[in-house]
């Protein structure tokens, strides 16, 4: 049975649709829910609630979210809310919303005013609040021996610690719905996105630029060695070409070599390299030295020594250093550089290592050498 007749105009007090943000499964403001599909209906003595996936129009789910009824109680009083909350498709707490001629009350049933409203999506945003470390009797003090605070008073021990973490007057219900949040709905809803996906699904969260579904998608994917799947890869790589330079980075370490031992992929891969930020370029680096590189490749990287900075020229030395087979060109621009008095010790040691080192380029050696 729905606790909400449909068509209710819903009160939204978040700090995401105060900004005009919405997170869907493209992440902030790009999609809007069109139906919604019931999952799961729960009614305890302690809480009651009905819990949906939220669907796009072509039936893709969005988000979840929850009508819940729960009491919030100490000792001997008990005030009913109703609210509803949302979480995304991995389970991580969005906002919350007042169904229409609902409010939430402090001390002598006082209402929330705005301000408050905005501190409690704070409070319920911070997944890594204290309110998880601490029972409900170190926050509140009992009503027969602080009578004139009430039901929701901080008590003195703690309140310092708290107090930025709670609504003044309302840490019973900051607390229970805290809870509520971060606990079973939120693991339930998660669940349910581990047990329904399909590669469309990751697919769609590699592309959404919400980066808890990018990671997730991602173990999924490298969990089943499909990294370089082309349903996948080509989403991949784009994250790496994307705004998120940890993301990128990690992606860089994690992906397998053999992505990029093709010589259009290390193309690719060197492309990107010039259109990175400094950071970025140095994990690309790192990259290609687990590579064997191809000519066009180890070319680039010779042209590029000139036009780096020392911690850069650094590094593509390093680079170098781990290819065996230079081909003739490349070894005749190594030579180069030592006939100019450049990086001659690291140069040397690389024409050394080679496995078809050119006869010319031997001859030559002998005479920088002497």
């Amino acid at each position: 049975m729905c606790m909400f007749e449909p068509g209710l105009k819903i009160l939204t007090y978040s700090l995401i649709l105060l900004t005009g943000l919405h997170v869907g499964l493209k992440g902030p403001g790009q999609e809007q829910e069109a139906n919604r599909r019931l999952i799961e209906t729960v009614e305890t003595d302690s809480i009651r609630y009905e819990l949906f996936v939220l669907e796009d129009a072509e039936g893709r789910d969005m988000q979840y979210m929850a009508e819940i009824f729960t009491p919030v109680c100490h000792t001997n009083k008990c005030y009913p809310v109703y609210i509803n909350f949302y979480w995304d498709l991995l389970g991580n707490y969005r906002h919350f919303e007042m169904p229409e001629g609902e409010i939430l009350t402090k001390l002598d049933h006082i209402p929330f005013e705005d301000s408050d409203y905005e501190k409690l999506q704070a409070i319920l945003s911070n997944e890594r609040s204290i309110l998880g470390n601490y029972s409900i009797s170190d926050l509140v003090v009992s009503t027969s021996t602080a009578e004139s605070n009430g039901v929701d008073a901080v008590t003195g021990a703690t309140s310092k610690t708290i107090q930025s973490e709670v609504i003044s007057g309302a840490v019973y219900s900051c607390y229970t719905l805290w809870h509520l949040a971060h606990g079973t709905l939120s693991a339930a809803t998660k669940a349910h996105t581990v047990a329904n996906h399909s590669d469309d699904t990751l697919i769609r969260f590699l592309e959404s630029g919400h980066h808890p579904y990018q990671y997730w998608a991602f173990e999924q994917i490298r969990d089943r060695d499909a990294e370089d799947d082309p349903r996948f890869a080509g989403p991949l790589l784009e994250i790496i070409r994307g705004k998120n330079i940890f993301l990128a980075a990690h992606l860089l370490e994690e992906l397998p070599d053999e992505m990029f031992q093709s010589g259009d992929r290390q193309v690719w891969l060197w492309e990107t390299f010039e259109r990175s930020p400094f950071r970025l370029q140095m994990r690309i680096l790192q990259k290609m030295s687990q590579l064997d590189l191809h000519p066009d490749s180890q070319s680039r990287l010779l042209i590029q020594l000139e036009a780096s900075n020392p911690a850069q020229s650094r590094k593509i030395l390093e680079v170098l250093g781990t290819q065996v087979n230079l081909g003739k060109e490349q070894q005749y621009m190594v030579l180069d550089y030592l006939e100019k008095g450049l990086w001659k010790q690291e140069l040397l040691a690389l024409l050394e290592i080679q496995n078809k080192p050119d006869k010319e380029i031997i001859s030559a050696l002998k005479k920088i050498n002497n």
